[in-house]
């Protein structure tokens, strides 16, 4: 079951599965979803309970956060482009700020989609209406 119609804020998700559990709670994870999202194996993720779902993310080999491996992205991309003194920092500053802002957003999208699929919003029956991580990969932000 792919590319479903269940939005999540305005946009439909990137695909869709129906994912069952074991009778020890255990699920597995499609491999197109690890695919698309450039996840290694044997990686561990950090589950959070959320009204109405559970949000998986990626946490790094080396226990670092996806926030802080954006971060660092962030500060060479600047770097690469040749910023220097109070000009680097001025940018180094904007853009985290920028990115703060950015996943602040999709934070509160987040939420309000699941508040509204605990309400019966877009929900087609048969198929799990909780797709989270694909708000904190959408590349085209």
């Amino acid at each position: 079951m792919k590319n479903e119609n269940i939005m999540l804020s305005g946009r439909a998700s990137r695909e869709t599965r129906l994912i069952k559990s074991t009778s020890k709670r255990q699920i597995t994870i499609p491999k197109s979803f690890f695919d698309y999202l450039a996840i290694e194996d044997g990686i561990t993720f950090v589950a959070q309970v959320i009204d109405g779902g559970i949000f998986l993310k990626p946490q790094s080999v080396h226990g670092e956060t996806v926030n802080n491996q954006d971060r660092k992205r962030i500060i060479r991309k600047v770097l690469q482009e040749g910023y220097s003194g109070e000009e680097m920092v001025e940018e180094i500053s904007y853009r985290l700020q920028r990115y703060d802002e950015f996943i602040g957003r999709r934070l509160r999208e987040f939420e309000n989609d699941i508040a509204d699929s605990v309400e019966g919003a877009d929900v087609i029956p048969g198929v799990e209406v909780f797709n989270g991580l694909d708000i904190f990969f959408d590349r085209k932000d």
